[in-house]
């Protein structure tokens, strides 16, 4: 018997319409680019991680203040890897 397998899909969500978009920190490297978009949205805060303009990672929080401290220890991480800040969005 054949086991049953599902598609992974995502948490159904309504339509949400943006507060604000602010874009924290533009990390460069000689062969990447990295930018971390902070959205505000009616029920939460989402992180948005470009890399060469290509959405890599969206992850939601519920609370602005964790959403910044997640992004300041990704953007430490990535300094420490050899990335250099462009710019402070802040």
């Amino acid at each position: 018997m054949r086991k049953r397998t599902y598609a992974a899909r995502g948490p159904v969500r309504g339509v949400l319409t943006e507060d604000g978009r602010q874009s924290i920190a533009l990390l460069r490297r000689t062969d990447q680019t990295v930018n971390l978009v902070l959205v505000a949205l009616t029920d939460g805060v989402e992180v948005e991680v470009y890399a060469d303009g290509t959405l890599r990672r969206r992850l939601r929080f519920l609370r602005d203040t964790e959403a910044r401290k997640y992004m300041d220890r990704l953007a430490s991480r990535l300094v420490a890897r050899g990335y250099a800040r462009e710019r402070e969005g802040r």
